[in-house]
């Protein structure tokens, strides 16, 4: 049984409080996610699949507007792609700040297409008190590496665009 985590009203609407990591993996892991305060990570329509403190799984079928004119995996996808599974893991350290990228390093390794499935793993390397640092791995179901990224974050002072004080949904 999963532990429970207490609820406020907040904005009109019902917000968790407690741990922000129990919440995500009560409202997302294993499931479809696509009403996340992210619009571009909901428009990839991507599973969590695992989320623990510290790491984050997500699993999506390549879809043909993701696609570049050899019917491959855009770069600019994968790069989005990979910068959701990276927030998915910043967000599971379970802080009330919120953090946004100084870079996004990727390289790309092998070609995935349309209609294929990726899998893309992302784990926290290090979480100082300014700066998060992420690396990113992204596969085919074949277990093929297809790239990896690396990312450092900082805490800001930026909310979410309907200004609360959410990290996640």
């Amino acid at each position: 049984m999963l532990p429970q985590y207490k609820q406020i009203q907040m904005n009109n609407k019902v917000e968790p409080t407690g741990s922000i990591l129990q919440f995500v993996k009560n409202r997302y892991e294993g499931k479809i996610v696509e009403d996340s305060l992210s619009p571009a990570g909901n428009w990839l329509s991507y599973t969590l699949e695992k989320i623990e403190k510290g790491m984050a799984e997500i699993t999506l079928e390549v879809k043909r507007e993701m696609t570049n004119p050899y019917g491959n995996i855009h770069g600019g996808m994968m790069a989005l792609v990979m910068d959701e599974v990276i927030g998915w893991s910043v967000i599971s350290l379970d802080t009330e700040n919120h953090y946004t990228s100084l870079n996004l390093n990727v390289d790309f390794l092998y070609a995935i297409k349309e209609g294929e499935r990726l899998r893309a793993v992302s784990n926290i390397v290090r979480a100082g008190k300014k700066i998060i640092h992420v690396e990113c791995t992204v596969y085919d179901m074949e277990n093929t590496l297809l790239g990896k990224a690396s990312s450092n974050l900082i805490v800001t002072s930026m909310k979410p665009k309907d200004n609360s004080s959410r990290v996640a949904n």
